[in-house]
């Protein structure tokens, strides 16, 4: 059979993220999509390893190459919930094309990415193009807990000295057009749930009672005026917000005997964890108060050189865009890979919709984006011993 033409590469990427967005996925279910992928990678030469643990759908599929390294693409299948169905213009696991539009929950984040990787793998196999040894990622547990999705299969490529040489994470990353943004790393993340502990009481005999709310004032002051420090090159300022406070009983007269508030810090490397619990704890050391931390991810970044010049260089092929390498925005599933010391670099469409009511992405976005995934595919090189 003949290699698709370009413009069949782009029909086949659009249908494969129509049948995806199909398959409801709402995290961290998985829907049969990563049967579905099994069943378009087979005939590529791609064997499937189920790396499910805890009632997550975790596959690795690889395709040995005819060039030196490995070169992944990681990605999931679980999406967030719809939200109110009647707000969306289409149904949300419908998959309308409109006007050039493809309508659905998952079009930008990211079934539409997955599907543009697979057309260029295919039109690449079927031109008979030597390439490195490829692998694909998948999880359904990226927009949930991210407790046993990618790290798991991370955690077995390392047991079995499989890990790739580098990856692309298939994140809707750019801005305005694709290929404007990529994101070369991550801040990390640190909650903290603080519970201040006082005295209940009448609130016309206060010298009874130990106003919490009083005591969580000043030090919730302190921690909102904390100085992170100079940030590290390419990041943005660390930040803490205080998301959350609640306390009292809901009566005007009772002091409240306990307060709750909840702090998000989004770091750059240039603070970690352990610093970060010692500034909050010493905010809080005048008050008797439960501090609760949690490291949610750790922060990441991949240095300029060859794999980012590379990539960017597709980019600029396909484009003409001289692309951003950027640090913005939340987590990804990037930064196990990172931690394993794999650069990341995370390419995939706009980012416009992403996590809305009428989730969508043009069609022409998913044909841009699979043209940049075949360059990459046909030019990426490794230099092995």
């Amino acid at each position: 059979m003949p290699a698709p033409t370009s413009i069949q590469t782009s029909e086949i990427a659009t249908n494969i993220a129509v049948k995806l967005i199909q398959r409801q996925s709402v995290t961290p279910e998985d829907g049969g999509c990563q049967n579905y992928i099994e069943s378009l990678l087979a005939p590529l030469g791609f064997v499937r390893t189920h790396v499910d643990t805890g009632g997550i759908t975790n596959s690795i599929y690889t395709r040995q190459g005819e060039l030196p390294g490995r070169l992944a693409f990681a990605g999931h299948t679980d999406v967030v919930p719809t939200g109110p169905v009647e707000q969306w213009q289409y149904p949300p696991f419908s998959g309308e094309i409109i006007d050039g539009t493809l309508h659905g929950r998952g079009a930008q984040d990211m079934k539409g990415a997955v599907a543009c990787w697979i057309a260029a793998v295919a039109k690449l196999c079927g031109d008979y193009a030597p390439i490195p040894t490829v692998q694909l990622l998948i999880t359904s547990d990226e927009e949930g807990d991210s407790i046993d999705g990618t790290i798991r299969m991370v955690e077995k490529m390392q047991a079995e000295n499989s890990l790739p040489d580098a990856v692309i994470v298939g994140e809707p990353s750019c801005s305005e057009t694709v290929g404007d943004t990529i994101r070369r790393g991550r801040r990390g993340v640190v909650q903290v749930r603080a519970t201040f502990h006082g005295k209940q009481g009448h609130s016309a005999y206060p010298q009874d009672a130990d106003n919490a709310i009083h005591r969580a004032a000043p030090a919730l002051a302190r921690i909102a005026a904390i100085d992170w420090g100079e940030p590290a090159a390419g990041f943005p300022a660390t930040s803490c917000q205080i998301t959350n406070i609640s306390g009292g009983t809901g009566a005007s007269n009772v002091i409240p005997g306990s307060c709750e508030a909840f702090f998000d810090i989004r770091y750059n490397p240039g603070n970690n964890f352990d610093e970060i619990k010692r500034a909050i704890e010493a905010a809080c050391t005048d008050c008797d108060v439960t501090l609760d931390f949690d490291h949610v991810a750790t922060a990441f970044t991949t240095p300029d050189g060859p794999f980012l010049d590379q990539v960017c260089a597709s980019i600029q092929r396909v484009t003409g865009i001289q692309t951003l390498r950027d640090t913005g925005g939340g987590t990804s599933d990037g930064r196990f890979l990172a931690a394993a010391g794999v650069p990341v670099a995370e390419l995939g469409t706009t980012n416009t919709t992403i996590h809305q009511v009428n989730e969508q992405v043009a069609v022409s976005e998913l044909e841009t984006l699979t043209r940049i995934y075949i360059d990459i595919l046909e030019t990426m090189r490794f230099e092995h011993e």
